[in-house]
């Protein structure tokens, strides 16, 4: 089974087993984003936002005008400026997208994907973090199709598996997985038939471990 990893508290510091990913709260979109890379760094953060009111630590995140005009395009400069950085210190960085980042959804994943702009580049795919209450009523049509079309990108290399719980009428919070929860059996099904099934996952808690791992072979 490929490695499972727990996410960090509040979004940020390393996780385990190594060689750990550590997660950090920096944007990408901002310029002192290159003093956060370091010697053979596998570098977590959120897929860059505007609002100076987001908050990383909580993973929330205003949306904003220019996630939909100039946001592809700044990260795709901002990323491409990294990227002599990240070579030379033999460094990844994923980017984890969310709702109001400037990737927030399967079709601005795949569109920044298909011109990248550095090979240092991962996504971490978080599916609660992408999807409304009103979409996560309808998991069952939103699952499949997000799963399917991100797993055709091996640079999305690793899922969060996490249920779904209601933070406001916009937003999803990260809950332990249940198997008694109708979100999260849909979760771990789709997950078990997709690409991810052979990729990094990221979970909550140890007894989340166990419960993906009986999926697994389910």
């Amino acid at each position: 089974m490929p490695t499972s990893r727990i996410l960090p508290l509040r979004n940020l510091g390393p996780t385990e087993p190594v060689p750990s990913l550590t997660f950090t709260h920096a944007n990408p979109l901002e310029p002192e984003f290159a003093q956060e890379i370091t010697p053979g760094a596998s570098l977590v953060a959120w897929a860059g936002w505007f609002d100076a009111e987001g908050d990383p630590a909580s993973g929330r995140f205003p949306s904003d005008h220019r996630l939909w005009t100039t946001g592809l395009e700044s990260l795709r400069e901002a990323t491409a400026r990294l990227d002599p950085i990240l070579r030379e210190h033999e460094a990844t960085l994923w980017l984890r997208p969310a709702l109001g980042l400037v990737l927030s959804d399967p079709h601005s994943i795949a569109t920044m994907l298909k011109e990248p702009p550095s090979d240092r580049v991962r996504i971490l795919v978080d599916p609660v973090a992408m999807l409304t209450p009103e979409m996560a009523k309808h998991a069952e049509d939103h699952l499949p199709r997000m799963l399917d079309k991100l797993g055709n990108f091996e640079t999305c290399s690793a899922i969060v598996l996490a249920g779904a719980g209601p933070l406001s009428n916009e937003r999803m919070t990260h809950v332990p997985l249940d198997a008694d929860r109708a979100f999260d059996r849909h979760l771990l099904s789709v997950w078990r038939e997709s690409a991810f099934a052979e990729r990094e996952v990221f979970v909550l808690t140890e007894a989340c471990r166990s419960l993906i791992g009986a999926a697994k072979i389910a």
